[in-house]
């Protein structure tokens, strides 16, 4: 990936803090991607794209026994893959050719030119891999959270799959996942702090108490609406 394609994330103190306050949202998505990732038997090599401190690197490890390789363009954060066991690298460059599944969770959509990236993705995997995503979704769910953590857009269904298919994949799946965090992603325009975070306290309300029901939900509203878009893809 060449230095023309940027993104940012949010500080390690807030990733370390919401790795303990959204284990449930956390290990949702990453059963998503081992789901995916054993039932096309890619037993080879894995990269977590955009892998921050390791939160997702660390569960897909756990569920699967395989321990992916990392991307982290953020040196502190890289540094904290590395305590924790993982080869972490800055770009796409360093990485060998032919990787077999790469997964993305909440980072495309930080990044200027997300068909650029996914191309780039594209030629670093093997011709039978697979690629799977979790996006932010709808622009009327967008708030100061937003802008503080360094989004550049938020996805539909029809968006996300119009990049995919840009960049030379064919999506195998792609649905919206978490209506009640929409509802509430909703309420929180008109209702939120000031800071336009929401607090320590109401995430771990979220995530105990209303992500495991609005998980079951996702059955009758994935073609809908939800907080977020959930893609599976290869390269055509």
């Amino acid at each position: 990936m060449n230095n023309e394609i940027s993104f940012e994330y949010s500080g390690k103190e807030i990733l370390l803090a919401n790795e303990a306050l959204l284990r449930n949202y956390n290990r949702w998505i990453v059963r998503q991607f081992a789901t995916y990732w054993k039932k096309n038997a890619l037993n080879q090599s894995v990269l977590d794209f955009g892998a921050g401190v390791g939160t997702l690197s660390v569960l897909f490890k756990e569920m699967t026994g395989q321990q992916p390789l990392t991307l982290e363009i953020d040196g502190t954060q890289r540094d904290i893959l590395h305590e924790r066991g993982f080869v972490a690298t800055e770009t796409l460059d360093e990485l060998p050719d032919g990787i077999d599944f790469v997964y993305s969770s909440n980072v495309l959509e930080h990044i200027e030119d997300d068909v650029a990236a996914l191309v780039s993705i594209r030629k670093k995997m093997s011709s039978g891999g697979r690629l799977a995503l979790y996006v932010p979704a709808f622009k009327s769910l967008w708030t100061k959270m937003d802008d503080n953590v360094g989004h550049r857009r938020r996805y539909t269904r029809e968006t996300l799959q119009s990049r995919l298919s840009e960049a030379g994949f064919a999506v195998e799946s792609i649905a919206y996942s978490d209506p009640i965090g929409f509802v509430l992603s909703k309420a929180f325009k008109f209702i939120g702090t000031e800071s336009g975070n929401p607090s320590a306290r109401s995430l771990l309300l979220f995530d105990r108490l209303l992500f495991p029901t609005s998980a079951v939900l996702d059955g009758l509203t994935r073609h809908s609406f939800g907080k977020n878009v959930l893609a599976f893809a290869h390269p055509k």
